[in-house]
Parts: C-alpha cells; sequence; structure tokens
C-alpha cells in the first residue's frame, strides 16, 4: 500500500505541472467606451483554485491594472471579470490570467516569458459604420508638447445628413465634446499642455439613425523641452464584509464571519513611478500565519524598490514567486544588474498539544520565524543575452521561541532521559546559474539553469566541531564548521552532508515562435536531497520533459497541446521507478458573429517498475497501473438575431473515467460525465437580464458494493433589473443543488436578494442578503440553515 500511495503521489505531483486548464473565450474586441467581460472556462482543476484575477494594461503602459475574476454562478467552470468602459477607449488592451491554487502556488495563462505573448483585446472601430465624411485637417503625425495638440476635422460633405448634437469628440480615451468648438462642418480641438505619448482620436455621430464613427487618428507626441511635470495617479478603495449565522455551530463547511479592505494606488511624477498596495482583514490573528498585506514601491531610472509584501522572481530553481515580507531592490545599469532582497517568509506561532501520552499534561509546540536573503547580478547585452547568479538562504530563528515550544525531555522506565523534539529548525541554501539567449530571427529563446543546495532538516543542535565531523566522514576535513555556523549550521541532519549529484538540479529549455505556432520545450532533473524553499513545483529525485505547443490561425482557431513525462528514482536508491505521463489537447474555433466551438482531452497515467539492482522481499512488490482520461466538448454562441432578447448561451459537455489497477486487484474504477448550460438574455426593450444555468453531474463506481450510482445535480436562475440608466441595479437568484452517493443523499438551496448601486461616479455599491438551508436525509443532526450578509464597496479615482 505505501508503494501504491507512492505512485499517487507521483501522479498528483506530475499532474500539478498542468494542475488547473483554462480555455480563454474572451472576445476579440471591445465596443467603444462600453463594458467588456473578459471570460475563461476551467476545464481542469477547478476544486484547486482559491482566487483568480485579470491582469491588464493599456497600450504598452508600464502600470499592470488588475480585476478578480468571479464564477458566472456557484459551482459554475466560468469565471468572468469586467473591465470598465473608462479604459475601453482607442488602445490595445493587453491582459493575462492569474489563478491562486489552494496550496499557495500561482500559475499563469499565458505563460509570463519571452516568447508568448499576452492575450489581446483590441477597439472594435467597426461599431457603428465607418464613415468616410470625417476628413482630418491636421494631418502632422509628429508634434512638440510645446506646440500644443490640435485636431481640426471636417464633415463637410455629410453636413446635412449628421445631427450637430450628436456629435461625440474622443480623444486620449475622454470626452472632449464640452471643450471642443463644433460649427458645421468644423470640429476644433485644442489642448496646450498634451502629455507626450501617442495620442487617439475619433468622431462620434448620429447619420440618418445610424451611428458612425471616424477612422481612429494617432499622433504621436514628443516631450516638452520645458520638462513639464505633472502628477497623475489612479487606484481603487474598497471594503468588504461577509456575515454567517448558521442554525448549527457545527455545521459542515463553517465559515467564520468577516471583513475587509484594501487599496491599490499608483502615481507618477516626472521619472518617479511609485505604488501602494493594502490589503487587512479580520482574520488577521498574530499567532497564525499572516493575511494582511501591504507593498509600497518606487521605480526611477536605474533602481527599483519594493517594501512589504513582495513575491521576487529570481529564477526557477532558487526564487520563484513566493511572498516575502521585508525589502526587495534592483539596482541597474546598462547591461548589469544586481537585485537583493531580504525579510520574513514564515511568522512565528505557538500552539499547545498533547504530544506523548508518558509525558504529564498538553506540551507546547510551535513554529519558528523564517527568514530568507536572496541575491541575483545579471548581465544582459543588446543582443540579449543573459548571464546570471542567484545566491538564497532560508534560516528558521531559534531564538524566535522559547524552548519550551521545540523540544522537552522524555525520561524512560529506568531513568534515562532523551530530548524530544516538537518542531524542528531548519535551514536551506541554494546556489544557481542561469543563462538565456534571445535570438531575434528565428523567433527563438535557448535557456538552461543549474543550483546547488544545502538543506539541514533541524539546525538546533548547533554545528558540529571538526572532530565530530571528520568521525562522521570517516576522513579528514579542512574545515571547522563552527568557524562558519553564522552562515550555516554543518550537523548530522544535512541532507546530504557532503553536496554532490543528489543535491544538484538543472533545467534546460527552448522557446520559439514560428508561422503563428509558439512552442515550449523543457527538460530538468532534480536531485533526490536537492530542495529550494524559495521555489515551488520540485519533484526530487525525478526527471521531466514538458512540451507545450499553441497555434492559431488569424486567431479564428486556436489548437494547444501539452505532453509532460515524469520519472522518479533518478539516483536508483528505491526498489521501484515510478513512471508518469500526462498530455492534453485543446483546440478553439471562433469567428466573429458565429458560435465558437471547442474541444479537450486530457490523459494522465502512471504505472511502476521494478528496480532488480535493490535487495527487498520479491512479495512486496506489487505492479500498479493508474489511467485517468476527461474528454470535453462545447459550443457557444451570442444569439443577437433573437428579437428584442439577445442571448449568449454556452453549452458543454465532459465524460471521463478513473481507474487504478494492482497485480491482484483492482483498487477503483470510476465513470462520470457531465453536462452544463448556461444562458443569458439581454432583454432589450426593459432592462432586464436574466441568468440560467445548469450541471448535471453523474459518476459511478463500478467496484462499489453499494452506492454505485452518485450524482451532483446544479439548477441556478438569477435576475437584474436596471433602474435610472444603471444607477441601481436589483438582483436577485435562486441555486438548488442535489446530490446523492456514499455520503447519502443531501440538497443545498441558496436564495440571494442584493442591489448594486452606483450613485456619485467610479463608487459602486453590493449588498446582499442570502437564505441558504442544508438537509442529509441519512444524517439529520447535520442540517442546518443558514443567513448571510455581504457588503462590497469600491471607489475608483
Amino acid at each position: 500500500m505505501k508503494k501504491y500511495l507512492l505512485l499517487i503521489l507521483s501522479i498528483i505531483l506530475a499532474t500539478q505541472i498542468f494542475a488547473v486548464a483554462l480555455m480563454n473565450i474572451s472576445p476579440q474586441v471591445y465596443s467603444f467606451h462600453q463594458k467588456c467581460d473578459l471570460k475563461v472556462e476551467v476545464q481542469q482543476g477547478l476544486s484547486d483554485i482559491a482566487k483568480m484575477k485579470v491582469y491588464y494594461r493599456i497600450g504598452k503602459s508600464n502600470r499592470w491594472m488588475t480585476e478578480e475574476m468571479k464564477q458566472d454562478s456557484p459551482g459554475s467552470p466560468y469565471f468572468i471579470a469586467t473591465l470598465p468602459a473608462d479604459y475601453l477607449t482607442t488602445d490595445v488592451i493587453e491582459y493575462y490570467f492569474c489563478v491562486e491554487l489552494s496550496q499557495g502556488n500561482k500559475e499563469y495563462f499565458p505563460p509570463q516569458n519571452e516568447t508568448v505573448p499576452n492575450y489581446i483585446l483590441e477597439p472594435d472601430i467597426a461599431f457603428g459604420e465607418a464613415e468616410p465624411g470625417f476628413v482630418l485637417l491636421t494631418d502632422d503625425p509628429i508634434i512638440s508638447a510645446d506646440d500644443g495638440y490640435m485636431l481640426v476635422v471636417s464633415f463637410f460633405a455629410i453636413s446635412e445628413e449628421i445631427d450637430p448634437a450628436s456629435i461625440e469628440v474622443w480623444v486620449g480615451g475622454k470626452n472632449v465634446t464640452s471643450l471642443s468648438q463644433i460649427s458645421p462642418p468644423l470640429i476644433v480641438y485644442k489642448d496646450e499642455t498634451p502629455q507626450s505619448g501617442t495620442q487617439k482620436a475619433v468622431i462620434r455621430a448620429r447619420k440618418e439613425g445610424k451611428t458612425v464613427h471616424s477612422p481612429i487618428w494617432s499622433t504621436e507626441i514628443l516631450p516638452s523641452s520645458k520638462a513639464l511635470k505633472q502628477f497623475t495617479y489612479q487606484g481603487t478603495v474598497n471594503f468588504a464584509s461577509n456575515y454567517y449565522n448558521y442554525s448549527n455551530d457545527d455545521a459542515l463547511g463553517y465559515t467564520k464571519s468577516d471583513a475587509a479592505t484594501w487599496a491599490d494606488f499608483y502615481g507618477n511624477y516626472g521619472i518617479l513611478n511609485m505604488q501602494a498596495n493594502l490589503y487587512f482583514s479580520s482574520l488577521e490573528h498574530s499567532n497564525s500565519q499572516p493575511v494582511n498585506r501591504y507593498t509600497l514601491g518606487f521605480n526611477i531610472p536605474h533602481l527599483e524598490v519594493f517594501a512589504g509584501d513582495y513575491a521576487p522572481t529570481f529564477s526557477q530553481l532558487t526564487l520563484n514567486g513566493k511572498n516575502l515580507r521585508g525589502i526587495y531592490s534592483r539596482l541597474y545599469y546598462k547591461s548589469l544588474s544586481l537585485s537583493v532582497t531580504h525579510g520574513q517568509t514564515v511568522r512565528k506561532t505557538t500552539n499547545e498539544l498533547d504530544l506523548d501520552s508518558e509525558v504529564d499534561g498538553m506540551q507546547k509546540s510551535g513554529t519558528f520565524k523564517q527568514e530568507a536573503f536572496g541575491t541575483r547580478i545579471q548581465y544582459c547585452d543588446e543582443d540579449n543575452f543573459i548571464f546570471g547568479i542567484n545566491f538564497t538562504r532560508h534560516n528558521d530563528v531559534i531564538s524566535s521561541l522559547d524552548s519550551t515550544y521545540y523540544q522537552y525531555t522524555k525520561v524512560d522506565t529506568v531513568g534515562n532521559e532523551s530530548k524530544i523534539y516538537t518542531t524542528n529548525a531548519q535551514e536551506n541554501a541554494v546556489l544557481g546559474i542561469d543563462t538565456q539567449m534571445h535570438i531575434r530571427k528565428p523567433n527563438l529563446v535557448i535557456g538552461a539553469e543549474i543550483a546547488s543546495s544545502l538543506w539541514n532538516t533541524n539546525t538546533i543542535p548547533g554545528a558540529m566541531t571538526q572532530e565530530e565531523l571528520e568521525e562522521y566522514l570517516g576522513k579528514d576535513f579542512f574545515l571547522d564548521p563552527q568557524d562558519f555556523s553564522r552562515l550555516f549550521i554543518i550537523n548530522k541532519n544535512m541532507i546530504p552532508i557532503v553536496p554532490g549529484r543528489a543535491s544538484i538540479a538543472w533545467l534546460t529549455y527552448v522557446r520559439t515562435c514560428f508561422y503563428n505556432n509558439l512552442l515550449n520545450f523543457q527538460y530538468s532533473e532534480t536531485g533526490s536531497a536537492f530542495n529550494a524553499f524559495g521555489s515551488a513545483y520540485q519533484i526530487p529525485d525525478s526527471k521531466v520533459i514538458s512540451i507545450t505547443d499553441n497555434f492559431n490561425v488569424s486567431k479564428y482557431f486556436i489548437l494547444s497541446g501539452g505532453l509532460n513525462l515524469i520519472e522518479d528514482n533518478l539516483m536508483k536508491h528505491k526498489s521501484e521507478t515510478n513512471n508518469t505521463t500526462s498530455w492534453y489537447l485543446q483546440s478553439l474555433i471562433r469567428i466573429p458573429q458565429a458560435p465558437y466551438f471547442k474541444f479537450a482531452y486530457y490523459n494522465n497515467s502512471g504505472k511502476n517498475e521494478e528496480n532488480k539492482d535493490i535487495a527487498y522481499e520479491k512479495e512486496s512488490f506489487q505492479k500498479v497501473k493508474n489511467k485517468s482520461q476527461n474528454l470535453i466538448f462545447g459550443i457557444g454562441y451570442n444569439i443577437t438575431q433573437i428579437p428584442y432578447v439577445p442571448t449568449q448561451v454556452d453549452i458543454g459537455y465532459q465524460m471521463g473515467t478513473d481507474n487504478s489497477k494492482k497485480s491482484d486487484s483492482d483498487l477503483t474504477d470510476n465513470k462520470n460525465n457531465n453536462f452544463n448550460i448556461t444562458m443569458l438574455n439581454r432583454f432589450q426593450m426593459i432592462p432586464l437580464t436574466l441568468q440560467f444555468a445548469m450541471t448535471l453531474n453523474n459518476n459511478k463506481d463500478l467496484l462499489a458494493i453499494t452506492n454505485k450510482k452518485g450524482k451532483n445535480n446544479n439548477f441556478f436562475v438569477g435576475a437584474t433589473y436596471s433602474l435610472w440608466e444603471d444607477k441601481i441595479k436589483p438582483y436577485t437568484n435562486y441555486r438548488i443543488v442535489s446530490a446523492s452517493g456514499a455520503q447519502g443523499d443531501r440538497s443545498y438551496q441558496y436564495y440571494t436578494l442584493g442591489v448594486e448601486a452606483y450613485p456619485i461616479k467610479s463608487l459602486s455599491v453590493n449588498t446582499n442578503i442570502a437564505l441558504t438551508d442544508f438537509n442529509n436525509k441519512d444524517n439529520t443532526p447535520g442540517d442546518y440553515s443558514n443567513f448571510i450578509w455581504r457588503v462590497l464597496l469600491s471607489q475608483r479615482f
């Protein structure tokens, strides 16, 4: 059974590389100055997602903004984020998705590297009809900010057909109609102090009852010689609270009431860019890991500094996106850069528990405060050749806990004493080198990295003496470990005590883009003793081959796939070797004004093989095979042809199997299928929106004696009504879930009533009350009801 569990663990680690699979079904274009919904479907790993965000920027701005994505209905595989209309003017929007997993790791879609471009959302200038009658008279493509910006447009040829009162002038994403002079057949707009950069302008109007627009005109504005400095800023301030009142305090999934406030601020003044991010929650407790987050960052040419919570990235094998509370700075000039970070990664906590029945009373335990230090020096030439050296060190601070929280003395029946550690203080250091070369023609990136680690599983006993070390190694050693114990503690708890192949990890990768084809290949090996506290997704004692490919034709047809091969027992010290194979295929056909079609297939398999070079009892080896596969296909269509009620429909079907076979018995044999449909109706005659979602899930355990079949059906219906031009939008929804299986026949009911309001510009208020009810026919004492009140306030500036 232990070996079987090892294989299962290996498969879990393998599939973490494809832990979450998303399909982006967002629109490719946005309508001029209208909200736009970005939408993704989670095809694998829905239960592993804790949170999902979208990061986006306007044009090539250095400032990335974020919106949290929400499920379009509870339990739905679809997540949606709405981009504000204020940002959707005349610029291309670049965006990517960040998925935060329940384990604390993050995955990015598309991957954030040099070859895979981010998703693009383009302005739909075809919203309405293009009108060639708008003629630009100021056609200088490049001007100086010292001369000011002037837009002069003539509509002489269509002056008799245009309603002058309907003319709108948009410059730089802002409606400047009130600042313009409109005297048919001329439109004139002046800005004496324009900002440098690309300025875009467009004219909109009504012609014979239809909306028409001019071309989008671009003007490059050079910086002013007067060095005019203007402080610009933007951001959000938010508050949210959730109140829960359970009828049964022992209710399954009991959730504690909480409240949180957070703010994001981004500013610019001349060469200075700054940001501040704050998050405060009522769930914060000094005796648990931090929930609150705060970040303050500055950036000027050649220097950037972040203080507070930050997740620096040096390389894949050393420091890679894990949160650190402290300081991060990067000094860069031309081809050289130096990055340094230092701070706390784990907070000290204490608790009491009964550790040993032979010891009277409750015993103390806890978690040490852990500190981290990292530095990276990097060289990058003009041809994009990069060479970097990284060093990181994580260590538990023993002095952060009183000794009673990590050790006690145990006395046996004959009076012998032994020291028992309830908590171990660990230390980890990693030294790595990485290199990367970007060949522009063809668009090819080649890179490699190698790193070696030192890992001490318990530093409390302190460093060994030179004599103790020589006795332990059985040979002379030229250093005394106590001389540099302030840097790293060497004792018998080192894994390994002498660095070698087992403590080394290395990888190489190739990324290329050709003929709309994005290909990524990576090969890595990780020693059995390699460990890097600052990185994730390490599979010790293994080698991994990972290949992903993405092909698209004019964004209308997208085909992507991935293959992941993992083999453990790299050092050949185990009696068996586990092999896992994971691969997937996704395709999406998306033609504007037509239905989209999607298809996906996921396959995960694993097996073990006997290592005959290791002596063991023959009967202890049992051959194990595991295989799971899922097939998904669906269709979606924004049906605008329905009179008065344009409707968005998404339909999906998923079927899969999951089975494991052992040499002497079948362990699991499951089948499941899932059907889901979502429908969004937007009425035109009245400001009403209806939403309907249904999910039917059936599963079958072919090996079970009882409860062979199970189901989980989800029905959701909701309605939103808009009042006073979307100033107030009351809404209500009802959801019922019925489930059956090994846990009995269960039902959940949810009823929600709320209102979303926009009382003043850029302020949104959303509040709702919900009543929930849970019943289990086979366990009525576990029944409960719950009253919920939620409030969300958001102010943009």
